[in-house]
């Protein structure tokens, strides 16, 4: 058992700063320092020393840098989406109405997988969410082909329809698409977990 093995970490932590009595008492020191599971830096500074402040705000600075990177890269893949859905969307739409079986199958399989495990698990609950995107771009076809008293397709092939027009519906797609699934995605998620609770609470109370 060393010379420092009964002392508490904190007294420790005050002998290092103090530097021991001899050279021999400062290895001591660090050496059981290290047992406990303390890291020291390049320079040889344990992480509650002063000298080793300059280094954590390095990795701070790097962790900032990491994270503006990484809303550079959300930015850019918004922009790019909504650069996409101005000139995609009747291909986007469109595809969603020649695969409305498939979406609706998807969107009550997510569903079903999603109420299941309680809405706990964030893999499911994306699919979920991804369900609820294709169903809402699906009836957004309809919700067109209200406005414009025509089917979808035959809107947006049709002579009369100009750029300006597809532009138009372009643009409400995207603010459409932005917010009504997450608002489904959020409704019915929250109405899974009032149900469960309500369910838990009724077999406790049996």
């Amino acid at each position: 058992m060393g010379k420092y093995s009964n002392k508490s970490d904190y007294e420790l932590e005050i002998l290092r700063e103090q530097g021991g009595d001899s050279v021999n008492d400062s290895l001591e020191i660090e050496i059981e320092l290290e047992n406990r599971g303390y890291e020291q830096d390049e320079n040889g500074y344990f992480e509650f020393e002063p000298e080793h402040k300059s280094k954590i705000n390095n990795v701070n600075g790097e962790e900032n840098e990491v994270s503006g990177n990484g809303s550079l890269f959300k930015f850019v893949l918004w922009a790019a989406f909504v650069v996409f859905c101005l000139f995609g969307t009747p291909v986007i739409v469109g595809y969603s109405i020649n695969y409305s079986v498939v979406i609706y199958i998807g969107f009550i399989l997510t569903f079903v997988f999603m109420y299941l495990t309680k809405a706990t698990l964030s893999t499911l609950n994306f699919l979920f969410y991804l369900g609820c995107f294709a169903l809402m771009t699906r009836f957004y076809a309809d919700l067109v082909g209200y406005w414009e008293r025509t089917e979808y397709l035959t809107f947006v092939h049709r002579d009369s329809t100009n750029n300006i027009d597809l532009i138009k519906y372009a643009v409400i797609y995207i603010i459409y698409i932005a917010i009504v699934p997450s608002l489904l995605y959020k409704a019915i998620k929250m109405i899974t977990w009032a149900t469960h609770n309500k369910n838990k609470k009724s077999n406790l109370d049996a």
